[in-house]
């Protein structure tokens, strides 16, 4: 089995999570953001670039239900999930991301939840970076945004850019 990751966080040099999203082949998915009104999400928010504070990541807040989520809950909801993947395929879970700060913090999250040590054991890292900038890969994109949109969903949001 596998799924797709993709995540936004504060900025390239200093990477902390904000949201986590996660799409299997079968269309099943996970999507996690941080209350940003809690310490840490403030904290966050202030130590965010610019691109993440104005260009199409923070406003696309709240636009998927049951979400926000503390910081503890985005590992811990995001460990279950891939360890009932991993047991009904009864495989180890290919988790693809096309950048590999988004597999670190997807591990570090799971870790500060207190699931690492099963997640780590039901799930291998796969990076498509080289797949998702060919020009297939940009047309498949670009097609997915398109019917992202009626969902309200854009470029930047870490749901839509995993599908």
């Amino acid at each position: 089995m596998i799924v797709f990751l993709d995540t936004e966080f504060t900025d390239l040099l200093r990477p902390e999570l904000l949201s986590m999203g996660l799409v299997s082949l079968d269309g099943r998915e996970l999507y996690v953001e941080l209350n940003l009104s809690s310490d840490v999400g403030i904290s966050r928010r202030r130590g965010a670039s610019n691109f993440v504070l104005f260009e199409g990541v923070l406003d696309q807040w709240d636009k998927v239900p049951n979400a926000v989520s503390t910081e503890w809950e985005m590992g811990r909801r995001t460990g279950e999930w891939l360890l009932s993947m991993s047991e009904e395929a009864s495989a180890r879970v290919e988790v693809a991301f096309d950048y590999p700060v988004d597999f670190e913090l997807l591990a570090l999250s799971v870790r500060n939840a207190g699931l690492w040590e099963q997640v780590r054991e039901s799930v291998l890292p796969v990076n498509i970076g080289a797949l998702s900038g060919s020009p297939t890969g940009e047309i498949a994109a670009e097609e997915c945004f398109r019917d992202l949109r009626k969902r309200g969903l854009g470029r930047h949001h870490a749901l839509a850019d995993a599908l």
